[in-house]
């Protein structure tokens, strides 16, 4: 297929690009007034670069101190610059490996990070101070033709819910794409190239090791060797699931190209009925935790770690109780965290198989007719009780989950958790459930 309609729809307007740039370039010129003698501003991220998609031109401007100062010294001194040059700004503080300021001017998001002066094959004291090199590599060799070409991917992975390398997505990172785009020269060569991947893949575009059998094993699906960072892995936030679906998204592209990868219709209420007819899909959901941070919320990242463990934990929970579980997916809103979970049934028989030793372990055989009831039977040759099941439902396993003391730190919510039936989740994270269809089944 063409791609020009696609990039009509999303690439920045002149007004667009230039308005960001020159947003970008007055507020990094007030901040440096007020920084310290010695420390640099540098513009980075997409809008450096000219590859981010419109409407989602976010400004990164990075302060870079001298390595004299201590990290806590670098953020007092922003903070301090920041507030004195953008008085009116509303102003959060965020927390990546250490903490940033994010501002908003004239409805723009941007960034304001500290970081170490870095020259390349240094060894960086936090990740943040990768990014000058970052942005320097991409624009030394990225062609203008080019840029069209990582917008055209960006589009497709955000699409397809694998657009972002903060935990909650755990896909791909804007600079992954530039990274791609590079190496393989197009969208489609990108795509085609995926779509045949026998995992584990590593790619050293810069050929910073001798051969690829000398590449350090990350124990990823996907290696990228940084080409400003040889020690370290672009792709490592990637988990084996997203990459695959990645694969097989590039297959089906390759196979029957279509904007319906760019562009999927959103869901309706009767669409989203439909689909879930005849199905037992259910929610845990909890209040978002209050902690002080970012407008008095947990630190995004940190939240959205503890909740995929709360959701881990969940899984193995109820495949444990032997529930068949189809799918499970965790979501956010700004009050609630939801755990979205499909069932083959919500009822399981009221009895339960025991499975015992083999029955020439005589003592262990004792053991076990002792612990457990009649009747007895054997199967393979081992022993086996038949029991009264305690969890023959979801409603009663969900009560018993509530009761376990091991969850994350922020998610003691999840004692006072409720469950959803199908028709609450229908009226109240309709969203959720589109994004459970998308991620998990296709097509969706």
């Amino acid at each position: 297929m063409k791609h020009a309609e696609v990039l009509k729809k999303i690439t920045p307007s002149k007004t667009e690009a230039s308005g960001a740039k020159k947003l970008a370039e007055s507020t990094r010129k007030a901040l440096k007034k007020h920084l310290p003698k010695g420390v640099k501003t540098l513009l980075a991220g997409s809008v450096a670069k000219g590859t981010f998609l419109r409407g989602a031109g976010d400004i990164d401007i990075f302060a870079i101190f001298p390595v004299s100062y201590s990290k806590e010294e670098m953020f007092k001194k922003l903070e301090k610059a920041a507030k004195k040059a953008f008085p009116r700004a509303q102003r959060e503080t965020g927390y990546a490996e250490h903490p940033y300021l994010r501002i908003y001017l004239k409805k723009k998001r941007i960034d304001l990070v500290p970081s170490y002066k870095m020259e390349e094959g240094e060894r960086v004291k936090s990740a943040v101070d990768r990014s000058q090199l970052h942005t320097k590599y991409v624009l030394s060799k990225m062609k203008a033709a080019q840029k069209k070409e990582v917008l055209l991917l960006k589009q497709f992975l955000k699409a397809n819910l694998l657009y972002g390398a903060e935990i909650k997505t755990k896909g791909f990172s804007g600079y992954l794409c530039e990274l791609m785009v590079l190496h393989y020269g197009s969208f489609e060569k990108f795509l085609k190239a995926a779509s045949m991947w026998k995992l584990p893949v590593v790619i050293d575009q810069e050929k910073k090791y001798t051969s690829l059998r000398a590449v350090p094993d990350f124990k990823t699906p996907l290696t990228v060797i940084d080409p400003v960072d040889l020690r370290r892995n672009v792709a490592a936030v990637i988990t084996r699931e997203n990459l695959q679906r990645f694969m097989f998204l590039s297959a089906a592209y390759i196979a029957e190209p279509s904007e319906k990868f760019f562009f999927p219709k959103t869901m309706s209420l009767e669409e989203l009925e439909e689909k879930t007819e005849g199905r037992n899909i259910f929610a845990l959901v909890l209040d978002v935790p209050k902690t002080g941070l970012v407008s008095d919320k947990l630190a995004e990242d940190v939240l959205w770690g503890q909740l995929w463990r709360l959701s881990g934990q969940l899984e193995s929970y109820l495949k444990k109780a032997e529930f068949n579980l189809l799918g499970i997916h965790p979501y956010k809103t700004d009050s609630d965290c939801v755990i979205l979970f499909e069932l083959r049934s919500p009822v399981l028989p009221k009895t339960q198989t025991f499975r015992g030793p083999y029955l020439d372990q005589t003592e262990h055989v004792s053991v076990f007719m002792r612990k457990r009831s009649k009747p007895f039977f054997f199967d393979h040759g081992r022993i086996h009780s038949l029991g009264k099941r305690k969890l023959w439902n979801i409603s009663l396993a969900i009560k018993e989950f509530r009761k376990r003391k091991n969850a994350p730190s922020h998610m003691a919510g999840a004692q006072k958790a409720k469950l959803f039936a199908k028709e609450s989740i229908l009226e109240d994270y309709p969203e959720a459930l589109e994004e459970y269809f998308r991620i998990n089944w296709f097509p969706a």
